[in-house]
């Protein structure tokens, strides 16, 4: 098991502590810039949404940093969370490898 870390920050966490805060930016702005609705950035700064690609490209234009950036926030969150979570973890324990079930059809043969 992985000895327990601190969660990684989410994209919202750096989107509101980053950006909206120091700049002054609310909510309806960062939607107007983005092009998208409100709600898919209030969403995203609550954490009640994961970022997707075509976010991570409109974040990375609106603040002129990489898509990488982004993206990689969000992918550190995700591993974490599995990492962390002891159904997904028992569920991974039963996965058959390919050596395990080439070994299997070996055997079986």
């Amino acid at each position: 098991m992985v000895q327990a870390q601190r969660k990684p920050t989410s994209v919202g966490d750096v989107l509101l502590y980053e950006y909206l805060e120091p700049t002054g930016l609310r909510i309806n702005d960062l939607a107007d810039m983005l092009q998208v609705h409100r709600n898919t950035v209030s969403k995203l700064l609550n954490n009640n949404s994961k970022l997707t690609t075509d976010m991570a490209f409109r974040l990375a234009k609106v603040f002129d940093t990489s898509v990488e950036f982004w993206l990689n926030l969000q992918t550190n969150v995700d591993i974490w969370e599995i990492q962390n979570d002891p159904r997904t973890q028992e569920e991974i324990s039963r996965i058959v490898t390919l050596r395990e079930m080439l070994e299997r059809k070996t055997r079986a043969a």
